[in-house]
């Protein structure tokens, strides 16, 4: 699937990712052109999806500041009492179509509002899709238009290698519910990382940054999974994972991150907070 979504990334951009390094093509695009039914059935094959359904909600901001720094959350409501199998995000005219797919375990929890927020690149004006999976098979997805445009190969404002600095702290930190009897807890993970895309340029050699970005995320409470998360580029520089998992014993949560170099960073929370 994600060689299928990489070669229609450089039909719809044109960005083709040689030797890890990115180089910024200028082939033709329709702006208006419907992407989703190839995407649909490279990801779903002819599996239906109920649309609008009410088992996923999806936010986004009404008006874009920055299109390199998109927030975005997922939500599914109270009433939806079944576990959940995966969430994959897509943004239909990115480079790489898909953000993300995350992979629930048995820690995601059930009962009570669960979510999932990030920040996103957008490259040009698109629609972006939440497509939730439940435990039976079925699914559901909620759809919004962002009226963003050039987040992909936005300039770097800093130096490359400076950005390097610190690579890989991991920060994990868990909120415990405003009522005790509350089932479902809230987690963050934030990771510091460039999340290079290879279409950006360095400001001072005017050379395109190599691709660098964080691949793998595992998550576990208490030493059961919370969910694994599979990333591309189209995740904003030093990724923020705010979330919500199942109350356990302790509550103690456990992240590793490899990126696409290959290089593994772990983080732990310290204390509940609120606790």
């Amino acid at each position: 699937m994600t060689i299928a979504f990489a070669k229609l990334s450089r039909t719809i951009c044109g960005a083709v990712l040689a030797a890890g390094i990115g180089v910024l093509a200028t082939a033709p695009a329709h702006a208006d052109e419907d992407l989703w039914p190839l995407l649909r059935e490279q990801a779903f094959g002819d599996r239906p999806i109920s649309e609008e359904s009410g088992f996923v909600v999806l936010e986004t901001p009404q008006k874009v500041e920055d299109a390199a720094i998109v927030p975005i959350t997922v939500r599914i409501p109270p009433h939806v009492r079944d576990q959940l199998k995966s969430l994959s995000i897509f943004i239909d005219k990115n480079p790489d179509p898909k953000v993300a797919t995350l992979n629930f375990g048995p820690a995601a929890g059930a009962g009570g509002e669960r979510s999932f927020s990030t920040r996103v690149r957008v490259d040009n004006f698109s629609h972006a899709r939440a497509v939730l999976e439940l435990e039976d098979g079925s699914l559901h997805m909620a759809t919004k238009f962002l009226s963003a445009a050039g987040g992909c190969a936005a300039m770097q404002a800093k130096d490359p290698d400076a950005d390097m600095t610190g690579l890989g702290k991991t920060v994990v930190r868990t909120f415990s519910p405003a009522l005790s009897s509350n089932p479902i807890w809230s987690g963050q993970v934030m990771i510091k990382h460039p999340n290079h895309n290879g279409m950006q340029l360095d400001i001072n050699t005017a050379k395109f940054i190599p691709a660098r970005y964080v691949k793998e995320v595992k998550v576990e409470r208490d030493g059961e999974l919370v969910f694994t998360l599979d990333s591309t580029f189209s995740i904003s520089t030093n990724p923020n994972f705010r979330f919500t998992f199942g109350k356990g014993d302790n509550n103690e949560l456990d992240v590793s991150v490899v990126d696409t170099d290959g290089v593994a960073f772990e983080g732990m929370s310290k204390r509940p907070s609120g606790s």
